[in-house]
Formats: structure tokens, sequence, C-alpha cells
């Protein structure tokens, strides 16, 4: 019995909510209908009494030619650009660095013509151009102070993006930072470092650090120095000449522009040190360092030949 009630209460308050929710939306909406229908009204008395005056097509169409000339004359040399920049890119001669830098041209001319039709058009439109930028520039340099550093990870990104000192793929080092380019953003680049581990680095270290890239290196220079015990000492002279043969004979050597060395370089009590060097062909990491240890191991193999003892005497 309370149950039904207390049902029946809920209902009446519900339909009492539902009613008094009608009849506040129709008092609004009828008080929004008369504020149209007013402001009508007296628009329309304005009209009449010629206060106001309705603007005419005349009035607009200079500015509309104005503007169809800007955007005729914006869009003539955007198809002008995309069509250079096409047969540029197009010629044998342009591969890697030279597409990428063509590229990044290409994208920083478009977006300064959309910016420069853009403010063309407002001005052939009346607007006010040189207050905005006024104010803008105002703005943009309390913008500029406040983000500088973002600013100038991005400024730096471009001029990456331009300049192309490395590549995705590049192994390189920049100060103390060593790794392989993994991805490069605007403002930020990432490198795989050689532990696997990823790093990333404003774009804005780049530019006030030296930049070694080890990928694009023709030649890779090997020294290595193998001491050999006092007594041998007179057995050098041939011990250099048969190590230096055998590096000009290793296919993996480069003779274009240094010739391959080895040398007494240190005399100490018990021992002397030996120093072979060459410039090594551009190969993998892994196909380097077999190139190395056969070096080391045929010079290794020529000392015990003659008789000379790798070491020093304790």
């Amino acid at each position: 019995m309370r149950v039904g009630i207390l049902l029946h209460y809920y209902r009446e308050d519900q339909l009492w909510k539902k009613f008094l929710m009608r009849k506040v939306y129709g008092v609004l909406w009828k008080t929004l209908l008369d504020i149209l229908l007013l402001s009508w009204h007296f628009t329309s008395l304005l009209f009449d009494r010629g206060i106001i005056i309705a603007p005419t097509t005349a009035q607009y169409l200079p500015q509309a030619w104005r503007g169809a000339v800007v955007l005729s004359l914006v869009w003539f040399l955007h198809r002008w650009k995309t069509n250079v920049f096409t047969r540029a890119m197009e010629k044998p001669s342009v591969v890697g660095l030279d597409r990428d830098k063509l590229l990044t041209l290409e994208k920083i001319s478009s977006t300064g013509l959309l910016v420069l039709g853009a403010i063309a058009l407002a001005e052939a439109c009346g607007v006010a151009v040189q207050s905005i930028l006024t104010v803008g520039g105002i703005g943009g340099v309390a913008t500029a102070f406040a983000a500088r550093d973002i600013l100038g990870n991005i400024l730096s990104g471009l001029s990456l993006q331009f300049s192309k000192p490395f590549s995705l793929g590049d192994y390189i080092k920049a100060g103390s930072i060593e790794g392989q380019v993994v991805e490069m953003g605007l403002t930020t680049t990432c490198l795989m470092n050689p532990e696997k581990f990823p790093v990333i680095v404003p774009n804005s270290l780049f530019s006030s650090q030296v930049i070694v890239n080890k990928s694009r290196a023709k030649l890779r220079a090997c020294m290595k120095n193998i001491a050999i015990q006092i007594d041998d000492l007179q057995k050098v002279p041939y011990v250099t000449e048969e190590i230096k043969s055998m590096l000009c004979s290793n296919p993996s050597v480069s003779l274009e522009k240094d010739t391959p060395y080895c040398f007494l370089s240190r005399i100490e009590n018990s021992f002397f040190e030996l120093t072979l060097g060459c410039n090594l062909k551009n190969m993998k990491k892994d196909e380097l360092y077999a190139t190395e240890q056969n070096i080391l191991l045929q010079a290794a193999t020529i000392i015990n030949k003659h008789g000379a003892k790798i070491g020093c005497n304790l």
C-alpha cells in the first residue's frame, strides 16, 4: 500500500516537472520570437528613414576584381613553380641529397607563396593588413621570446631538412651523442645509440656541434700498434717491409690517396712497438671488424715467421 502511494506521488511529481519545463520552454521561445520581430521592424524602419543604406553590388565590384586578379596571379605562380621543380627533379643528374634539397625548397616556397597570396588578397579586399601585421608583430615578438627554445628547434629542423648533413639510416656523432638516425622530425631527431637505446635529440643541438657522418665516409682509417720483445729489434726492417707488402696486396685496402705504412714508433726497456696503418674501403661494420682482425692475424704471422716474439719481457 505504501509503495503504491509513493509511486503515485512520484508520477505526479514527474508530470509536474514536465509541465513546468514545457511552460518555461514556451515562454523562452515566445520571447525569442518577439525579439526577432522587434529587430526586424526596427531595421525596416531605419531603412525606410534612410538612416541605413543597403549595400549595392557596385561598392564591392572593384574589390572582387582585385581579389580575382590576385588569386589568378598566385595560381599562375604556383603552377609555374610546380612545373620548374618537377622538371628539375626529372633530370638524371638530380639524385640523393639534391632531390631532398629540391623537395625541401619546394615546400618552403609553397608556404611562402601561400602567405604572400593571403596578405595580397586581404589587402585587395580592403582589409587593413598593416595594422594587423603591426599588432601581430608585437604579439609575435612576445610569443617568440616565450617559446624561443621551440622556435630554435623548428628553425634548426628546417635547416637540417635543407642542408641534409645526415639522412635516415646514417650513423653520426655530434659531441658526446652517437648513434644511427632512425627518425627526423621538425623539432627533434631520434638516434639509436650503440646500446640500442633510442635517444631523442633537440634539433638545436646540431647547430652548435660538429657533426661526423660516418656513413658517408668513402674510406675508413685503420691504425694498430703491436708490441714486440726488445731482443728482436734487429729484425724490424724485414718485418715492416713484409707487413707493408701484405697491406698493399689486401683487396680491402684502398691505395687511392695514402699508401699503407708500418714503422717503428716506440722503444722501451723490455719491448718496442710497431705501428701499421692503411685506409680501408667503405664497408659494413661486421666486414670492417673482420678485415681489421685479418690484418692483425697476418701481421702476427709475419712477425712469427721472422722469429720475433710478440709481447714484452717481464
